[in-house]
């Protein structure tokens, strides 16, 4: 059980909070030593207050997710410290005691360990201390020498090629010799046999590592069907199959929260709803959809005001402003109408104030765009926009915490790169926005 209750850490976080963020007071009065303190601010920091929240019984692991961090640590991606907060794991000494089994035992340290009766495993030689006498050595040499005639017979005359084959030879004398000396015969590191052994129980090993690798590449954003897509380039796998491993690593994709409206009333001109659900398109620049959204930080609000294109669900015009006002809009309109090339594209929205302004909809008839508005009250008809601004803020915005406007807006500015080029999406067949895009081009 934990030894702090959540609400106590809250407590401690505001009153850190109220006190100009002053570490030395909040550990005085509270009497908390400075790791404790350290560890929840950088909890509090990185997931909100839901850094905080006290966990029950201890949280088990699957061999899969303590692989993957042990990987993202010894890559040097992230710190044990940083990796405790990025994968949501307790205590950073979680994390030292995988290290220690992974550098002992390879991947197979890593393996859960059998409770119950201990199982009648086979007991292997161990391995002779160093020798001191010339007798001990001669006794060290004739082990050797039997173990080598061991390796040749298994051989048959050939030198093992792959480190596989290498593995399974030490695997089959493992329990005639030490360990030890097998390995330096074949010239095979330990950690490289375990990871043999582990990928030969487990046939479906190197799909699930790249289900961890593409899961976290991708900040735990990709749910089975594009993470199926993704390995599809690899290997010829089922959705199904791929829903069935990401449930056994216990990886789940983020969920989405509810939008801010934009709604004041009737304050202008209402257009028609020309679209009336009918986003299908067959070439860029035929029908666009707008919204403006709201975004907080520890400074204030920001409002994104994009334009998304219903053929390929690119944003090609955004702007991220301090207050929703005109000149957002107007900035906006500006990328959206170098854009146009000639083309004369239907521009839905809902009955937002903004869209509702005779400045704008002067803008969008000097430029040959058509306005298109939502019926009142029903959000279906704008449902393409507001399900981006769900997948934004469920990818890059909820669970974070931004200090500062600058923050909040480059995290921003970095998604919509990211969604345009690089985020796949399923019904574009695998490929992003721009790649889509271009591929009709051509």
């Amino acid at each position: 059980m934990s030894k702090y209750s959540q609400s106590f850490k809250q407590k401690v976080i505001e009153f850190y909070l109220q006190n100009n963020r002053i570490r030395s007071l909040t550990r005085q009065h509270f009497h908390l030593p400075k790791t404790t303190l350290d560890r929840w601010i950088n909890k509090y920091n990185h997931n909100g207050i839901n850094g905080l929240v006290a966990l029950g019984k201890p949280q088990k692991y699957s061999f899969e997710f303590k692989l993957g961090v042990v990987q993202a640590v010894k890559s040097g991606q992230f710190s044990a410290e940083y990796a405790c907060l990025y994968f949501g794991i307790a205590h950073s000494n979680s994390i030292s005691r995988w290290l220690q089994a992974f550098d002992k035992q390879g991947i197979n340290g890593l393996l859960p360990k059998i409770k119950g009766r201990s199982s009648m495993k086979p007991k292997y030689p161990k391995m002779p201390p160093p020798p001191k006498t010339e007798e001990e050595r001669l006794r060290y040499r004739i082990l050797e020498l039997e173990a080598e005639n061991a390796i040749l017979k298994k051989l048959q005359g050939t030198q093992p090629s792959k480190n596989a084959e290498k593995a399974s030879i030490v695997k089959e004398l493992r329990h005639q010799f030490p360990f030890e000396i097998l390995l330096q015969l074949v010239d095979l590191k330990r950690s490289t046999f375990f990871y043999h052994l582990a990928e030969k129980d487990d046939k479906n090993a190197a799909i699930k590592q790249e289900i961890i690798k593409i899961y976290h590449k991708n900040d735990g954003n990709y749910g089975y069907r594009r993470i199926t897509l993704e390995l599809r380039k690899i290997w010829l796998i089922n959705h199904k199959k791929a829903q069935r491993l990401l449930q056994q690593l216990g990886l789940k994709g983020k969920n989405k929260r509810k939008k801010y409206h934009s709604y004041r009333g009737e304050v202008g001109k209402i257009a028609d709803n020309l679209l009336k659900q009918n986003f299908h398109t067959t070439a860029s620049n035929q029908k666009w959809v707008t919204d403006v959204s709201e975004f907080k930080c520890a400074e204030g609000k920001l409002y994104l005001s994009p334009i998304k294109d219903f053929f390929n669900g690119e944003i090609i015009a955004y702007d991220v402003a301090r207050n929703p006002s005109f000149e957002q809009i107007s900035r906006m309109m500006k990328q959206a109408v170098a854009r146009l090339d000639g083309a004369t594209p239907i521009l839905h929205s809902d009955q937002g104030w903004q869209y509702q302004m005779a400045s704008y909809q002067s803008i969008l008839k000097q430029n040959g765009i058509v306005q298109s508005m939502s019926r009142k009250g029903n959000c279906l008809d704008n449902s393409a926009m507001e399900s981006f601004f769900g997948r934004l803020k469920t990818e890059c915005y909820f669970g974070k915490r931004f200090e500062t406007f600058e923050q909040l807006e480059q995290a921003i500015h970095e998604y919509i790169h990211y969604y345009n080029h690089e985020r796949i999406q399923v019904r574009l067949k695998g490929l992003s926005p721009v790649e889509y895009r271009t591929q009709s081009l051509n």
